[in-house]
Order: C-alpha cells, then sequence, then structure tokens
C-alpha cells in the first residue's frame, strides 16, 4: 500500500508542476499577443469632448447647452 501511495503523490505533484507551467505560459502567451498588437490601437487617454462625440450623447444634442 506504501507503493500505491507514492505513485499517487507522484502523480498528484506532476499534475500540479504541470499546471504551474501551463499558467506561466498562458501568461507569456498573452503578453506576447499584447505586445505584437498593442501598436495598433491609439491608446492615449480620451478627453471629455472626445468621449461625448463618440457615444452621440453630447448635452448640445440633448437640447441641454448653455
Amino acid at each position: 500500500m506504501g507503493r500505491s501511495n507514492n505513485t499517487k503523490e507522484a502523480n498528484r505533484l506532476a499534475r500540479l508542476r504541470a499546471k504551474q507551467e501551463t499558467g506561466s505560459d498562458y501568461v507569456a502567451r498573452v503578453q506576447a499577443f499584447v505586445r505584437e498588437r498593442a501598436h495598433i490601437y491609439d491608446r492615449r487617454p480620451v478627453t471629455k469632448q472626445e468621449w461625448d462625440e463618440a457615444c452621440g450623447d453630447t448635452p448640445e444634442e440633448l437640447g441641454l447647452a448653455d
């Protein structure tokens, strides 16, 4: 029975190691994906005016402008 427990423990540890390696690989793949595509998008801060114009709900359009 001791040998069976050792095998189960070894299998459990192997699964845990594989899961950890997969997790770190996943993070690296996501980071690489972001690095490859970040330059494609305009990521500068947006002004309130730009935001309002993009969504179409400006105070002027709603008749709320002074």
